[in-house]
């Protein structure tokens, strides 16, 4: 396995990534350093206890999707392509085979989890880039595409990677999506869009932690949910959670008698 590791200022020269703080940041070189030659890390957690960072770091870089968790622990940095390249001559494959093969590898060189566009799966072995999108357009049929080494820019027919446009479709960002996606009301999408370009990257984390948390709150889960345009405005992840409140007569209490009871009972009696 090859013992030097880079980063890429493409990745980490970004609002998204100065805008973590300085101890998510530290976890991102810490478990870039310690990736295998494909990018995956078996002990994350170990090494967040090594360096003193907290569970919060690794979400949040999980949420930003500067790496990606499985469920069994082990996780891959995302832009690992981006940030290394290794020889074959002292290339030696993950031993995490199951995991390598659900990911999907998109031109500019970043791992996803999701097929959509011009995604390709990850292949066995090692592999050159740009050698796996010419076979894989050659396959297709498609001769109209245009491959450049250097950008790894991907163009067939209107679409192109990095700024996707297909047609006239609208498109949101992944982030967006993914928050649109987790938000339990979906009205006035694209109000709701004005507002989150508005917001920091930090914010937008802040977002996609909260949501899952605030399904728990008291009026949440009565069903006064704010649309999510007036959610995002209203920086409504900065709010206390406010547990449900138990209603009378709720877990087996019974309302106690009126101060009315005995005269009513007199009454009857009479």
């Amino acid at each position: 396995m090859a013992q030097r590791r880079m980063t890429s200022l493409d990745v980490i020269d970004t609002d998204a990534f100065l805008d973590m703080p300085q101890s998510a940041q530290l976890l991102y070189f810490h478990l870039n350093a310690r990736a295998d030659d494909d990018g995956f890390i078996a002990n994350p957690k170990r090494v967040m206890r090594d360096i003193g960072s907290q569970g919060d770091d690794i979400k949040l870089l999980v949420m930003k999707k500067f790496i990606i968790s499985f469920e069994d622990g082990v996780v891959v940095i995302k832009h690992w392509r981006i940030n290394n390249y290794i020889r074959k001559d002292i290339y030696t494959e993950t031993k995490y085979l199951n995991h390598k093969q659900t990911l999907y590898i998109r031109p500019n060189g970043s791992y996803s989890l999701n097929s959509s566009g011009v995604a390709i799966p990850v292949p066995s072995g090692h592999f050159q880039l740009d050698t796996l999108i010419s076979e894989n357009v050659e396959k297709q049929g498609e001769n109209h595409v245009h491959v450049t080494s250097t950008s790894r820019a991907l163009r067939i027919g209107k679409v192109r990677i990095g700024k996707v446009s297909i047609g006239k479709d609208k498109e949101y960002p992944e982030d967006f999506e993914e928050f649109w996606k987790i938000y339990p009301k979906h009205t006035a999408k694209k109000k709701a869009f004005v507002e989150w370009k508005k917001i920091t990257a930090e914010d937008r984390a802040a977002i996609m932690l909260d949501v899952p948390k605030r399904k728990l709150d008291d009026k949440w889960v009565n069903g006064f949910v704010k649309d999510p345009e007036r959610y995002i405005k209203n920086r409504q992840w900065e709010d206390d959670i406010i547990p449900p409140r138990k209603k009378p007569g709720a877990l087996g209490i019974q309302a106690t008698p009126g101060k009315y009871a005995n005269i009513k009972k007199t009454i009857v009696n009479i």
